[in-house]
């Protein structure tokens, strides 16, 4: 029973491994290529595994682009539970959001949000990804603004998350913007937002 155990963990641990390689090609040929753009026969290339031996791991591209999609999100979201652990102050927070700049994320990150526009299942899961990362945010950061209404709380989530967006926008379109001028526009705007009024 243990060996059988032990067998399972380690078939398992391939199999994460296997996806994993095919989701770095992923995101190799969907920075070059788009979502769209990018074949099937070209991520397998870039993975080193023929077409047939992906579908082992994946239904297809739209399952690659959602696990992708998951895996790109839980990153910043370890980020702030990582964070959330400790007793950070905002700038603490505030930095953080550099992951939304980082040069190489961000045109994918866009990409996926792009991409939830036309597609249920990216959708649903960015939808969910934005429920928890709200959920973070309101136990998290927003307690540094004292105390404020409801509605109010909500509003400033949709401020933050448009701003956080908005970075991801300048870097990705604008190859001269420069990530410490971004990060210092987004410090203002949430001190700001996190000012008693």
């Amino acid at each position: 029973m243990v060996r059988h155990a032990e067998a399972l963990a380690r078939q398992q641990e391939r199999t994460e491994q296997r996806r994993d390689q095919v989701l770095d090609a992923a995101e190799q040929c969907f920075r070059v290529e788009g979502f769209h753009g990018a074949s099937m026969v070209r991520i397998a290339e870039t993975a080193g595994m023929s077409p047939g031996h992906i579908y082992r791991y994946f239904d297809g591209k739209d399952a690659i682009i959602i696990a992708l999609c998951q895996r790109r999100f839980s990153g910043f979201e370890e980020l702030l539970a990582e964070l959330d652990s400790g007793k950070p102050t905002i700038d603490d927070w505030i930095s953080q959001f550099s992951w939304w700049i980082d040069p190489i994320r961000a045109p994918l990150t866009l990409e996926i949000m792009s991409e939830a526009g036309r597609n249920r299942g990216v959708s649903d899961v960015v939808v969910e990804i934005d429920r928890r990362f709200r959920d973070i945010m309101r136990r998290s950061l927003l307690p540094f603004a004292g105390p404020i209404s409801k509605d109010e709380v909500e509003d400033r989530l949709e401020a933050l998350i448009m701003l956080a967006h908005g970075m991801t926008s300048r870097i990705t379109a604008d190859p001269d913007a420069r990530p410490d001028r971004l990060m210092a526009a987004f410090r203002l705007a949430v001190h700001a937002l996190l000012s008693a009024d």
